[in-house]
């Protein structure tokens, strides 16, 4: 049977549901029945093939967790989603001095409130794992709510502050990335030529190394398999040479003259 994977703001969790025959795009949002009311989620995949024995688990480590579908959301459902992310910030300032009351350490963040209303999250970063059961009866006591307190890594909270890259621009997880990004790792920043550049260059806001490390990988790959590598032997207008270097934004390389030494630049683009 055929699933889509989604996720839920709440606990940042992915999870395999039914679509009931309705077609999604990635990014679509849509309302959920879960055990504890009804949230809005995120469809982060398409299609995905998975037993029936899968639905409503979690993605990652099959956590059982009872999740169905609702709808896509309408207008009428945004506009009401915008309204309670509006009314869920004025509950931060209470829920801060809380947090200073018990000495807690964490760094309050946000807060969300479910589509019903029944649940109000809090998302937070800390140093560590904090003991905030005592701080969880109280709001529980203040707001009349399921409260959950949802601790978030350095990657989420850039998320959630926003900021500026290294390109000028909105950090990519606040402007359009959505849904989880896979692991990046430096083996991605050296098919990109960037691992030379030193761990502070190919960091992001968060400390991390930068997602567009990942989702620009697929388009490097690509071309590298185009274009001659670094180290072959290359013949252009001016003679046989070694190609040293690979442009792969332009698809030029540079290759160095075997007779005199001189470096030539050759466009591969206009090759193919």
């Amino acid at each position: 049977m055929t699933k889509i994977d989604i996720k839920l703001k709440s606990d940042g969790e992915f999870y395999q549901i039914d679509p009931s025959k309705h077609e999604f795009k990635i990014a679509d949002q849509i309302l959920v029945e879960t055990e504890h009311g009804q949230e809005v989620a995120q469809v982060v995949s398409e299609e995905t093939k998975a037993a029936d024995k899968d639905e409503g688990k979690k993605v990652a480590d099959g956590e059982q967790k009872s999740i169905e579908f609702i709808r896509k959301l309408s207008d009428a459902d945004r506009e009401k989603v915008e309204k309670l992310s509006k009314e869920a910030k004025t509950y931060l300032m209470e829920c801060q001095q809380k947090i200073d009351k018990n000495n807690l350490p964490m760094q309050l963040l946000d807060a969300d409130l479910s589509f019903d209303e029944k649940k109000l999250t809090f998302y937070f970063t800390a140093p560590g794992r904090v003991d905030f059961r005592m701080l969880v009866s109280e709001l529980a006591h203040t707001f009349k709510k399921i409260i959950r307190l949802q601790q978030i890594g350095s990657r989420d909270e850039a998320r959630f502050l926003g900021g500026v890259g290294r390109c000028g621009e909105s950090i990519c997880c606040k402007k359009f990335l959505k849904g989880n990004l896979e692991s990046v790792t430096l083996d991605m920043a050296q098919c990109q030529n960037l691992a030379q550049m030193g761990s502070n260059r190919i960091t992001g806001v968060c400390g991390k190394l930068m997602c567009c490390l990942k989702y620009e990988l697929e388009y490097y790959q690509k071309i590298k398999k185009e274009i001659p590598a670094v180290g072959s032997e290359y013949k252009t207008e001016k003679g046989n040479g070694i190609v040293i270097g690979q442009n792969i934004l332009t698809k030029k390389i540079s290759v160095k003259l075997s007779e005199g030494g001189s470096i030539v630049e050759v466009d591969c683009s206009k090759l193919q």
